[in-house]
């Protein structure tokens, strides 16, 4: 028998005592993840472990808060561990298309940068007055003075041989340029060999004497050729006595200011680098000499201070939101030479987020991955091969034609990655990498267990919003009332929502109407009207239908009686707002042998789930009625004025209901409505989307006036889902609306008929005046009208 459900069972009420103080000002906030022990204990293990692949994959449902409750939990679990290495990229003096990766201990990196920077400017600024001091001068001198006396006398002594055979050394200037010339004299005066020639061949000079000094000539010049060399070769030794002596001077004081650093830093990695940086700097000594040093100079010596972990407390926690290629491995910049021409160096190479977490955790979302191009392969070849390469831009490669190849990262990052389980579900069976690089699935779940220990933590969460975003505190009506809603988006009536950014825009709401009003707390009132605020922004669709409804557009009774007509409950989904509305679910039975036939589905407008419970419902006729003979039967069933598709098997119920009323002539309620689901044997199964479903046809029975009869037929499953709104558990309360629960199929049909539905017997039959009686014998007299049509 359908049992009435009282208005005590029609909605969750939070018990006061669940309530720990009068104001929410007296819950301390929510320090991490709460109600999802689950998911806690598998991200804490993939966390713990050390071993590769063992990267965490976070599902759970939007709104749970998991990227913000993620970060909190890393960085109270990271507090106490030990800091990560400084990473420094420095100029590589024997390949500087492959710079050097410096690992430092944490703050080391800075040092190095800072102070090193430091010596070189010191170095550009003093070095030039000290070279060129008196004192230096008078060293480099004494130094010079025997090759300066040896190239000094080499001229002397070829001058002397050039002027003993009638020619002069003289010093020719082609523009900026002096070159040694040597020149015959004739008469006292320099002639150049081209122009007596020509005075040989005017007969104005003695020819044999010409062709005579011509051959002296080229023997003279061949001579010149070689003093020249050994001038320059003398050159050259002085040049490198000056720079032994520059060496010398300098060498010391370079040594031990890049010793202090290399003492400061502690570290013998620093050591190698910085012998280098000295080497280099004496053999470039004459850069700093002549002048400020050019920008290429100073960059040879600066430290790019690639990731700094002088301020890191414990092990880094990095959240990327915008995860592409470039953010996740780093990349090399470009800078413009004086022309335009782009270039680049090792002080452009900018970290991405896989290194800057490199020792600690990286937090992903995995659809942003996923929707970058290269960024998911990328992440894939990182976490596989443990390491990162850090790349020039395609682009900066093809305007300068330089293919900068820094030093690899090794990797030591455990990847947190955020997504929902169907995500997770398509990754793991399509992506055969998937399964290796992320083992472990740290599941939230969209609610949680309700009890009073879930509402504190509950409550410790919205206090934590509270107080960050400086809304009013609620009042103790107002955090029951805030449960209350929290249990109603939590779906079943036995869980309490963890979609917490969902219940903190109610809060907000209800924060907003406070202050409006005037009131320094949140009551039940406020968190009402933010409700019903809300419910009217989004409520537009609903209240067109309902208004059709009201019109006879579309036609749904709400009173009398029709055979083979029932009205059933429908939810419509948008997504960001749901609601119920009723829907009528005709039948119309003839002879025949098709049995049950679904219009929607003829229509191309029902889901596989609905088609599956008609079948259902085929089964459940052929057992209860067709014992003896086949089943010759032709009955059609429709969701009237449904052009939109039809998914579900939360109207089988009504179908049922239908198909009987039409099978037996007797008539149903039109002032009650239907739902639930049914399986072969008649027993009435749970449904999604009650309590919508309920308000959705109270709704129109209350525009149209109540009556004290109507009221909707629920599956006795679902009376622990209640939660109706207070306007409709008042209405029930006072008989003017009714709700009832029933278990199989006989039960509701005898509230819709009036009449008692029929047992079997012995015999395999129903007594005559009952539902299931009328119905046997109709169907036993189609089958006989079948066969007489056959003969």
């Amino acid at each position: 028998m359908a049992e009435r459900v009282s208005p005590e069972a029609l909605r969750f009420r939070c018990p006061d005592e669940w309530i720990p103080t009068t104001t929410s000002e007296g819950i301390p906030a929510a320090a991490g993840i709460v109600g999802q022990e689950r998911g806690v204990r598998a991200l804490e293990f993939g966390l713990a472990m050390d071993s590769p692949g063992f990267n965490v994959f976070v599902t759970g449902l939007v709104g749970t808060g998991k990227m913000t409750a993620v970060e909190l939990h890393l960085r109270r679990l990271c507090q106490g561990g030990p800091r990560p290495e400084d990473l420094c990229y420095v100029f590589n003096f024997q390949q500087p298309e492959r710079p050097k990766l410096l690992r430092l201990p944490a703050g080391g990196g800075a040092v190095l940068r800072e102070r090193l920077g430091e010596v070189v400017r010191q170095l550009a600024s003093w070095l030039p007055a000290l070279l060129s001091s008196a004192e230096v001068q008078r060293l480099l001198e004494e130094r010079l003075e025997d090759l300066e006396q040896r190239r000094t006398q080499l001229l002397r002594r070829f001058e002397a041989q050039v002027q003993e055979a009638g020619f002069s050394l003289v010093q020719v200037q082609v523009g900026a340029v002096t070159h040694p010339e040597i020149l015959a004299m004739v008469e006292g005066r320099p002639v150049s060999m081209e122009r007596l020639q020509r005075l040989a061949e005017e007969g104005k000079f003695p020819k044999a004497e010409a062709d005579r000094l011509a051959e002296l000539h080229q023997r003279l010049l061949a001579e010149l050729q070689q003093v020249v060399n050994q001038v320059l070769a003398i050159g050259g030794e002085m040049q490198e006595k000056a720079l032994e002596l520059r060496r010398a001077i300098v060498q010391p004081r370079l040594h031990q200011a890049l010793g202090a650093i290399a003492q400061q830093v502690a570290d013998p990695r620093v050591e190698a680098y910085l012998r280098e940086v000295e080497e280099d700097i004496l053999a470039h000594l004459q850069d700093f000499v002549e002048g400020s040093p050019s920008e290429e100079t100073l960059i040879r010596y600066a430290v790019n201070l690639l990731v700094d972990h002088s301020q890191t407390v414990g092990r880094p926690v990095v959240v990327e939101t915008d995860p592409s290629l470039a953010n996740l491995l780093g990349t090399v910049e470009a800078r413009l030479l004086d022309g335009g021409h782009p270039t680049t160096d090792h002080t452009r190479i900018r970290a991405g987020s896989l290194v800057r977490a490199n020792g600690g955790f990286l937090v992903l979302n995995a659809m942003d991955v996923l929707t970058e191009p290269g960024a998911w392969p990328a992440l894939k070849r990182a976490l596989r091969h443990q390491k990162v390469v850090i790349r020039p831009r395609e682009t900066l490669f093809a305007l300068s034609g330089q293919a900068l190849q820094p030093e690899p990262v090794e990797l030591s990052v455990k990847v947190v990655m955020l997504g929902d389980r169907g995500l997770f579900d398509a990754l793991w069976e399509l992506d055969e990498e998937f399964g290796k690089i992320f083992k472990v699935l740290a599941d939230f779940d969209r609610d949680t267990p309700l009890g009073q220990r879930e509402v504190e933590d509950f409550l410790r969460v919205m206090a934590k919003i509270v107080r960050e975003e400086g809304l009013p505190h609620l009042d103790r009506e107002g955090m029951k009332a805030l449960v209350e809603e929290g249990v109603r988006l939590g779906g079943p009536r036995r869980r309490l929502s963890a979609r917490f950014s969902d219940v903190a825009d109610i809060l907000r709401e209800a924060g907003y109407l406070a202050r409006q009003q005037g009131s320094p707390l949140v009551g039940a009132g406020h968190i009402a009207a933010a409700m019903a605020a809300r419910r009217t922004r989004f409520a537009l669709p609903e209240e067109k239908l309902l208004q059709f409804m009201l019109d006879q557009l579309l036609v749904v009774h709400t009173e009398g009686w029709a055979v083979g007509q029932v009205n059933g409950l429908a939810v419509y989904d948008l997504g960001y707002f749901a609601f119920g509305l009723p829907g009528r679910v005709t039948a119309r039975v003839s002879l025949g042998t098709e049995g049950v036939v679904n219009v929607e589905r003829e229509a191309r407008l029902s889901g596989r789930t609905h088609d599956k419970g008609v079948l259902i419902l085929t089964g459940f006729l052929r057992g209860s009625f067709i014992l003896h003979h086949p089943l010759s039967m032709h009955a059609s069933i429709a969701f009237e004025q449904s052009y939109a598709g039809v998914e579900g098997d939360s109207a089988s119920s009504a179908e049922v209901y239908a198909i009987l009323s039409a099978l037996s002539g007797l008539p149903l309620r039109q002032d009650l409505a239907v739902t639930g689901s049914v399986d072969q044997l008649g027993n009435v199964q749970a449904i999604g989307g009650v309590n919508p479903k309920i308000e959705g046809f109270f709704a129109l029975c209350q525009a149209r006036g109540l009556t004290g009869t109507q009221g909707v037929i629920i599956p006795k499953a679902n009376v622990p889902d209640l939660h109706l709104s207070p306007e409709v558990v008042e209405a029930v309360h006072a008989g003017r609306f009714h709700v009832y629960a029933v278990s199989h199929v006989a039960e509701g049909l005898e509230l819709l008929t009036g009449v008692p539905a029929g047992v079997l017997d012995a015999s395999g039959r129903y007594l005559g005046d009952t539902v299931f009686g009328r119905c046997q014998a109709r169907l036993e007299a189609m089958a006989e009208a079948l066969r007489r049509f056959r003969r």
